[in-house]
């Protein structure tokens, strides 16, 4: 394995790691007292660091495991810059390719932000962190995958991109434009959120294969 190989097959690792995000949330939920709902709570309830009533929904957001929360996403952030970092030369050599992972690259910053900044208690900077890791992620996971799709590489991988891409900017969309009220906030940001997030460990899984640490 050389130095090349052995980058792209660390960046890769590290998308996968992602879905711990994943795994965290679920294990963070299931240790709350009051109730949660995936269409009503805001993903951010699930780290905010105090017990608060919350200003939208009129109930009470208390996450016991929000430090290993925003451990997780922490962790999280860093991971998909590492790999936006390092996956380049599996990527096909477009300026297309190179725009989207440098947007994937600021996602991991601003997930980064979101975390050490718990929404009841740096809203300001939480907002920011949110507004960039959910706007860069949905943007970058479309435009690599359209460069995949131009460069006829990993074809089913691209034209996925396209499509969760397409699928957080349009929960980007309803989520900014409210539709549904505070009822379906956490619907909306899921929608916006998690795809770009869900076709990272994907495309960490493809780069692991011995075909595919450098590009065709």
């Amino acid at each position: 394995m050389n130095a090349r190989t052995r980058q792209t097959v660390i960046g890769g690792i590290a998308w996968i790691l992602v879905v711990q995000y994943f795994v965290m949330l679920v294990v963070s939920q299931s240790r709350w007292t009051t109730p949660y709902s995936w269409s009503r709570n805001a993903i951010s309830d699930l780290g905010a660091a105090t017990c608060h009533r919350s200003d939208q929904l009129e109930v009470w957001v208390c996450s016991p495991w929000h430090v290993a929360t925003n451990i997780s996403w922490t962790i999280a952030g860093v991971c998909i810059s590492l790999g936006a970092a390092l996956v380049k030369p599996a990527l096909p050599p477009s300026r297309i390719a190179a725009f989207g992972l440098g947007l994937v690259f600021i996602a991991g910053i601003g997930l980064c932000l979101v975390a050490f900044n718990p929404e009841d208690t740096g809203k300001t900077m939480h907002v920011l962190g949110a507004t960039i890791a959910i706007g860069s992620l949905a943007f970058g996971t479309f435009m690599i995958g359209a460069a995949l799709w131009r460069a006829n590489r990993w074809n089913r991988l691209g034209a996925l991109g396209l499509t969760l891409g397409t699928t957080a900017i349009v929960g980007i969309g309803f989520m900014l434009a409210k539709f549904g009220g505070p009822a379906q906030f956490g619907l909306w940001e899921r929608i916006a959120a998690f795809p770009g997030l869900l076709y990272l460990i994907a495309l960490g899984f493809q780069i692991q294969r011995p075909s595919a640490a450098a590009p065709a």
